[in-house]
Protein backbone atom coordinates (compact mmCIF):
# COMPACT_ATOMS: atom_id res chain seq x y z
CA UNK A 1 0.00 0.00 0.00
CA UNK A 2 1.29 3.01 -1.17
CA UNK A 3 1.55 6.22 1.34
CA UNK A 4 -1.02 9.23 0.01
CA UNK A 5 -0.47 12.44 -1.40
CA UNK A 6 -1.68 15.55 -1.18
CA UNK A 7 -0.05 16.95 -4.52
CA UNK A 8 -1.56 19.95 -6.29
CA UNK A 9 -3.53 19.74 -9.92
CA UNK A 10 -0.63 20.60 -12.64
CA UNK A 11 0.24 24.52 -12.25
CA UNK A 12 0.88 25.34 -15.88
CA UNK A 13 0.05 23.33 -19.26
CA UNK A 14 1.84 23.05 -22.21
CA UNK A 15 -1.31 25.47 -24.17
CA UNK A 16 -0.21 28.25 -21.95
CA UNK A 17 3.42 28.33 -22.47
CA UNK A 18 4.97 31.11 -24.83
CA UNK A 19 4.90 29.84 -28.61
CA UNK A 20 8.97 30.16 -28.37
CA UNK A 21 9.21 27.88 -25.29
CA UNK A 22 12.13 25.58 -25.61
CA UNK A 23 11.19 21.41 -25.71
CA UNK A 24 11.67 20.57 -22.16
CA UNK A 25 13.47 16.96 -21.20
CA UNK A 26 14.01 16.28 -18.00
CA UNK A 27 15.16 13.59 -15.19
CA UNK A 28 13.88 14.00 -11.70
CA UNK A 29 14.84 12.62 -8.55
CA UNK A 30 15.91 13.78 -5.14
CA UNK A 31 19.69 12.16 -6.17
CA UNK A 32 20.73 12.25 -8.92
CA UNK A 33 22.34 8.42 -8.76
CA UNK A 34 22.84 5.39 -11.25
CA UNK A 35 19.89 3.33 -9.42
CA UNK A 36 17.61 6.19 -10.19
CA UNK A 37 19.00 5.82 -14.07
CA UNK A 38 20.65 9.26 -14.24
CA UNK A 39 23.99 7.78 -16.48
CA UNK A 40 21.22 6.79 -18.57
CA UNK A 41 19.65 10.29 -19.05
CA UNK A 42 22.72 11.64 -19.62
CA UNK A 43 24.17 9.27 -22.54
CA UNK A 44 20.83 9.65 -23.77
CA UNK A 45 21.33 13.28 -23.82
CA UNK A 46 24.65 12.93 -25.02
CA UNK A 47 23.62 10.97 -27.79
CA UNK A 48 20.87 13.56 -28.95
CA UNK A 49 22.81 16.50 -28.67
CA UNK A 50 26.05 14.41 -30.71
CA UNK A 51 23.23 13.68 -33.30
CA UNK A 52 22.02 17.08 -33.74
CA UNK A 53 18.44 16.22 -32.53
CA UNK A 54 18.72 19.19 -29.58
CA UNK A 55 17.30 21.93 -32.03
CA UNK A 56 15.12 24.38 -29.21
CA UNK A 57 15.56 21.86 -26.81
CA UNK A 58 16.04 22.31 -23.04
CA UNK A 59 17.62 19.56 -20.57
CA UNK A 60 16.81 19.67 -17.16
CA UNK A 61 18.41 17.52 -14.57
CA UNK A 62 16.43 18.51 -10.87
CA UNK A 63 17.89 16.89 -7.83
CA UNK A 64 21.25 17.08 -5.28
CA UNK A 65 24.28 15.85 -7.17
CA UNK A 66 25.63 15.41 -3.75
CA UNK A 67 22.69 13.86 -1.99
CA UNK A 68 23.20 10.63 0.02
CA UNK A 69 22.27 7.68 -2.53
CA UNK A 70 21.61 3.61 -2.17
CA UNK A 71 25.05 2.93 -3.96
CA UNK A 72 28.37 3.78 -3.88
CA UNK A 73 28.84 6.45 -6.72
CA UNK A 74 30.48 8.89 -4.48
CA UNK A 75 32.86 6.63 -2.98
CA UNK A 76 34.05 5.40 -6.16
CA UNK A 77 34.42 8.74 -7.66
CA UNK A 78 36.46 9.77 -4.25
CA UNK A 79 38.67 6.44 -5.21
CA UNK A 80 39.34 6.82 -8.85
CA UNK A 81 39.80 10.88 -9.08
CA UNK A 82 41.52 11.55 -5.61
CA UNK A 83 39.16 14.72 -5.65
CA UNK A 84 39.56 15.67 -8.93
CA UNK A 85 35.96 15.26 -9.50
CA UNK A 86 33.46 16.30 -7.17
CA UNK A 87 30.45 14.15 -7.65
CA UNK A 88 29.12 11.26 -9.78
CA UNK A 89 27.36 13.93 -12.03
CA UNK A 90 30.79 15.56 -12.65
CA UNK A 91 32.56 12.10 -13.60
CA UNK A 92 29.41 11.45 -16.18
CA UNK A 93 30.23 15.24 -17.93
CA UNK A 94 33.56 13.98 -18.33
CA UNK A 95 32.70 10.61 -20.47
CA UNK A 96 29.56 12.51 -22.03
CA UNK A 97 30.81 15.72 -22.78
CA UNK A 98 27.66 16.41 -25.51
CA UNK A 99 25.87 16.49 -22.13
CA UNK A 100 26.87 19.41 -20.64
CA UNK A 101 23.94 21.07 -22.38
CA UNK A 102 22.20 19.95 -19.43
CA UNK A 103 21.12 22.47 -16.54
CA UNK A 104 21.30 21.48 -12.77
CA UNK A 105 19.22 23.56 -10.83
CA UNK A 106 19.93 21.62 -7.44
CA UNK A 107 18.19 21.45 -4.69
CA UNK A 108 15.25 23.31 -4.70
CA UNK A 109 12.63 24.65 -2.55
CA UNK A 110 9.40 22.65 -2.90
CA UNK A 111 6.63 25.10 -4.65
CA UNK A 112 9.62 26.48 -7.35
CA UNK A 113 10.67 22.58 -7.54
CA UNK A 114 6.76 22.17 -7.98
CA UNK A 115 6.61 24.89 -10.79
CA UNK A 116 9.82 23.47 -12.72
CA UNK A 117 7.66 20.36 -13.17
CA UNK A 118 5.38 22.37 -14.93
CA UNK A 119 7.78 23.30 -17.46
CA UNK A 120 8.63 19.97 -18.61
CA UNK A 121 7.39 18.64 -21.49
CA UNK A 122 8.85 15.13 -21.85
CA UNK A 123 10.52 12.97 -18.25
CA UNK A 124 12.66 10.55 -18.91
CA UNK A 125 12.88 7.74 -15.89
CA UNK A 126 15.36 5.52 -16.82
CA UNK A 127 14.99 3.34 -13.35
CA UNK A 128 17.98 0.75 -13.06
CA UNK A 129 16.85 -0.88 -9.80
CA UNK A 130 14.88 0.46 -6.55
CA UNK A 131 11.43 0.88 -5.20
CA UNK A 132 8.34 2.98 -5.43
CA UNK A 133 8.85 6.50 -4.81
CA UNK A 134 7.61 9.90 -4.07
CA UNK A 135 9.33 11.26 -7.00
CA UNK A 136 7.72 9.31 -10.33
CA UNK A 137 4.15 10.03 -8.06
CA UNK A 138 4.84 13.76 -7.75
CA UNK A 139 5.34 13.15 -11.77
CA UNK A 140 2.21 11.70 -12.47
CA UNK A 141 0.02 13.80 -10.30
CA UNK A 142 1.21 16.81 -11.76
CA UNK A 143 0.29 15.13 -15.24
CA UNK A 144 3.85 14.60 -16.19
CA UNK A 145 4.85 12.75 -19.59
CA UNK A 146 6.85 10.05 -18.86
CA UNK A 147 8.88 7.27 -20.65
CA UNK A 148 10.17 4.76 -17.64
CA UNK A 149 11.78 1.92 -17.63
CA UNK A 150 9.96 -1.91 -18.18
CA UNK A 151 10.99 -3.30 -15.28
CA UNK A 152 10.86 -2.58 -11.31
CA UNK A 153 7.91 -0.94 -9.82
CA UNK A 154 7.41 1.35 -12.53
CA UNK A 155 5.23 -0.85 -14.14
CA UNK A 156 2.21 -0.78 -10.64
CA UNK A 157 2.57 2.97 -11.51
CA UNK A 158 2.34 3.28 -15.49
CA UNK A 159 0.48 1.51 -17.44
CA UNK A 160 2.50 1.28 -21.21
CA UNK A 161 0.96 3.29 -23.72
CA UNK A 162 -2.12 4.74 -21.17
CA UNK A 163 -0.72 7.14 -18.50
CA UNK A 164 2.92 6.84 -20.12
CA UNK A 165 5.44 5.24 -22.19
CA UNK A 166 7.57 2.12 -21.08
CA UNK A 167 10.48 0.24 -22.64
CA UNK A 168 13.49 -1.90 -21.88
CA UNK A 169 17.16 -1.11 -21.65
CA UNK A 170 17.92 -0.02 -24.88
CA UNK A 171 18.84 3.41 -26.36
CA UNK A 172 17.91 3.00 -29.65
CA UNK A 173 14.41 2.70 -28.74
CA UNK A 174 14.80 5.13 -26.18
CA UNK A 175 15.37 8.10 -28.74
CA UNK A 176 13.13 6.78 -31.28
CA UNK A 177 10.58 7.32 -28.77
CA UNK A 178 11.75 10.95 -27.49
CA UNK A 179 11.56 11.69 -31.12
CA UNK A 180 8.24 10.50 -31.80
CA UNK A 181 6.56 11.98 -28.62
CA UNK A 182 8.67 15.69 -29.44
CA UNK A 183 6.26 15.61 -32.66
CA UNK A 184 3.38 14.15 -30.91
CA UNK A 185 1.86 16.73 -28.49
CA UNK A 186 -1.86 14.82 -28.37
CA UNK A 187 -0.13 11.60 -27.31
CA UNK A 188 1.49 13.48 -24.85
CA UNK A 189 -1.59 15.41 -23.34
CA UNK A 190 -3.32 11.96 -23.68
CA UNK A 191 -0.67 10.74 -20.98
CA UNK A 192 -0.64 13.58 -19.25
CA UNK A 193 -4.31 13.53 -18.28
CA UNK A 194 -4.38 9.46 -17.42
CA UNK A 195 -1.38 10.27 -15.22
CA UNK A 196 -3.04 12.90 -13.22
CA UNK A 197 -6.19 10.47 -12.77
CA UNK A 198 -2.98 7.99 -10.91
CA UNK A 199 -2.24 10.93 -9.17
CA UNK A 200 -5.84 10.78 -7.90
CA UNK A 201 -5.98 7.38 -6.99
CA UNK A 202 -3.11 8.02 -4.52
CA UNK A 203 -4.40 11.08 -2.70
CA UNK A 204 -4.12 11.42 1.13
CA UNK A 205 -8.32 11.44 0.29
CA UNK A 206 -8.27 8.14 -1.00
CA UNK A 207 -5.61 6.29 0.86
CA UNK A 208 -6.72 7.45 4.16
CA UNK A 209 -9.76 4.91 4.14
CA UNK A 210 -7.97 2.62 2.67
CA UNK A 211 -6.19 2.72 5.78
CA UNK A 212 -8.78 2.69 8.39
CA UNK A 213 -10.34 -0.35 6.23
CA UNK A 214 -7.06 -2.03 6.97
CA UNK A 215 -6.78 -1.44 10.80
CA UNK A 216 -10.04 -1.77 11.46
CA UNK A 217 -10.20 -5.35 10.23
CA UNK A 218 -7.06 -5.92 12.22
CA UNK A 219 -8.54 -5.02 15.52
CA UNK A 220 -11.43 -7.03 14.68
CA UNK A 221 -9.37 -10.05 13.50
CA UNK A 222 -7.79 -9.15 17.13
CA UNK A 223 -10.86 -9.31 18.90
CA UNK A 224 -12.51 -12.61 17.51
CA UNK A 225 -10.67 -14.96 19.40
CA UNK A 226 -11.08 -12.82 22.41
CA UNK A 227 -14.76 -12.78 21.72
CA UNK A 228 -14.72 -16.51 21.13
CA UNK A 229 -13.06 -17.54 24.58
CA UNK A 230 -15.45 -15.51 26.65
Amino acid sequence: QFEGFDIAPPLESTQQRAANHPFTIAFSARDLSSAKGFETYMRLVNRLVAEGKNENTRFLAIGDPTAATYGYEQQWVERRYKGEVASFRDHLLRIYPSAQVVEFPGRLPYNEFSRMLGNVDLFLYPLRYGVANWGLMEILARGGCIIGSNWGFIPELVHNDVNGLLLPDNDDSWIQAIEQLRADPARRARYAKAAIETGKRYHISQVAPRYMALFERAMAHKRAPLAAIA
